[in-house]
């Protein structure tokens, strides 16, 4: 189950080794994180597989070469996390760095050198026979003191770890500092829990490597995290539904190029004389309108007509209310509503297109056009003029 584990381990961080070093140097400039944090998942990679081989091995021609390797990478991943949190912290006493670079290529020598690696001053394989005639093979090994000077480099280069985060935390790089201090505590439990292995102070296997793993866990998720922030704080394009559906008022469900505005019938042209006086912006309205081949408002030219040569006004009895016509003002209200609202609802979405705010604009401009010519005979001829109000004598 362990050694499964552990080659499964070694598949992810290859993964993700060699996609933080594609990141890395695709960027420009290059990004010097994803570069060290490439590296050191294959490192971990390379310190998870000889875990598995040495779990998995059974006799000694397999396990001391693989424990020596296995012990080689981790002294590496620590010489590799000191340096990799002395420049995410920013954190760099050289004299500090440089005894401890050299503390740790002498640990990798000397476990090069020596035949049962650091960990072990010897092993004795022993064979034991049951009573069932069953032959059982084991080693007895013996800790080696290099072993100890091991553990207290780790112990050194955590307190530099759990140093530079705090260092880090009180000048104000308060989520840098946390990834830090996050993954160098889950390292020194595992650390701890590594060294009452060694000690024997309890039976199990050791779980360096998934120590590793959870160093480098918090630093490569966090730039997702702070992804997905981001995507959840932009704005979103709001849902925006159509209107009830009424066939009998305006089709404004359907889509902008299949609505048009029914042409308005011109009215017969009525010559306007040239007037001065109060009525003369009115008159002239309405002669630009005519001239510019535009429905002629025939109900204002008339009055402005009438009034002007025969200089008043007689009062006329109200019209009757004619239905159709009222009926004609409130589809055309409807339709600037909806023309209106459909307008609004593209400037939400950003997608103000030019010509499709155009022609909404024109219909709208027609329809109120209509409406206006609409409500004018729907008022006695008196006040008809001067938008409303009767004429003064």
């Amino acid at each position: 189950m362990t050694e499964a584990a552990l080659y499964i381990l070694t598949g992810l961080t290859l993964y993700a080794g060699g996609h933080h070093l594609y990141l890395g140097a695709s960027r420009q400039p290059v990004s010097g994180l994803h570069l060290q944090l490439g590296g050191l998942y294959w490192l971990l990679a390379g310190f998870a597989l000889t875990s598995g081989l040495t779990v998995q091995s059974s006799n000694l021609e397999i396990l001391l070469p693989a424990g020596k390797l296995q012990i080689s990478f981790g002294i590496l991943l620590w010489l590799a996390v000191l340096w990799h949190v002395a420049f995410r912290t920013g954190l760099k006493p050289l004299f500090l760095l440089d005894l401890m670079t050299a503390g740790w290529a002498i640990f990798l020598v000397r476990n090069l050198i020596e035949p049962n690696s650091l960990l072990y001053a010897d092993v004795t394989p022993v064979n034991q026979t049951l009573a069932s005639g069953e032959t059982l093979d084991f080693f007895y090994s013996r800790i080696s003191p290099w072993w100890t000077a091991v553990e207290v480099g780790m112990l050194v280069s955590l307190v530099f770890c759990f140093y530079a985060g705090y260092r880090l935390y009180r000048q104000g790089h308060k989520p840098r500092a946390l990834l830090i201090l996050a993954g160098a505590g889950l390292l020194g439990l595992v650390t701890l829990h590594d060294h009452l292995v060694s000690i024997q102070a309890i039976r199990s296997g050791y779980l360096a490597p998934f120590g590793f793993l959870l160093f480098l866990l918090p630093a490569s998720l966090y730039p997702l995290w702070l992804n997905w922030r981001k995507r959840r704080a932009a704005p979103v394009a709001p849902v925006i539904r159509n209107l009830a559906y009424m066939p009998e008022q305006a089709s404004f469900h359907a889509d902008i190029s299949q609505l048009s505005t029914p042409p308005l019938r011109p009215a017969p042209a009525v010559p306007v004389p040239s007037v001065t006086g109060s009525q003369g912006p009115r008159a002239a309205f309405v002669e630009r309108e005519t001239r510019q081949g535009r429905p002629a408002m025939q109900p204002v030219a008339v009055a402005v007509a009438k009034e002007t040569v025969a200089g008043t006004a007689a009062p006329s009895a109200p019209p009757p209310v004619d239905t159709a016509t009222v009926t004609a003002v409130t589809d055309s209200l409807i339709d600037i509503a909806v023309y209106a609202t459909m307008a609004l609802n593209r400037f939400k979405r950003g997608d103000a297109d030019p010509q499709t705010l155009e022609s909404l604009c024109r219909k709208i401009r027609t329809r109120a056009i209509k409406t206006r010519r609409l409500t004018h005979k729907l008022l006695p001829d008196e006040l008809q003029d001067n938008g409303g109000d009767r004429k003064k004598t």
